[in-house]
């Protein structure tokens, strides 16, 4: 009987034990400081009024250019300590297509980080996306709408 309640109390600790040591929903694995300079050349990346939670967001990238603008599903979450940009470590996967917006056109991304992420807690961020112009595939620049989650 003593082994039985032993045993039982022994598990029941360790069940605990693992239980405690997941990942917060809260938590975010800062990285790296990062070196991303980004430009909007006549691009402009901002956030759909009334969709950013602390898990996803609507962004709106407009083509204010002359030209057919490239960009795929993949983008980066950093966040701002102090002065600083830092990446935001997770594991995250994309598709590859290859989208375009016409020149003088807009196209509506719908972003749900919360899986690769997780939740963002409160801070300063940046959402940052590689895109190009058709017509100069070796001149890929970086674009980025800065943000604020205000609760957990």
């Amino acid at each position: 009987m003593r082994k039985t309640i032993f045993i039982i109390l022994v598990c029941g600790t360790l069940v605990i034990g693992l239980v405690g040591c997941g990942r917060s929903k809260n938590k975010i694995d800062i990285g790296e400081p990062s070196d991303i300079q980004t430009s909007q050349r006549d691009i402009v990346l901002s956030i759909k009024e009334g969709t950013l939670t602390n898990i996803g967001a609507t962004l709106i990238l407009e083509n204010n250019s002359d030209q057919l603008l490239h960009y795929d599903d993949s983008y980066e979450i950093e966040i701002k300590k102090d002065v600083k940009w830092y990446k935001v470590n997770a594991e995250i996967f994309f598709n590859e297509p290859l989208f375009d917006v016409e020149e003088g056109k807009s196209k509506e991304l719908d972003l749900k980080w919360e899986y690769g992420y997780g939740k963002l807690p409160r801070g300063k961020y940046r959402i940052v996306k590689k895109v190009y112009f058709e017509n100069d595939r070796e001149q890929e620049f970086y674009i980025s709408v800065e943000f604020n989650i205000d609760s957990d």
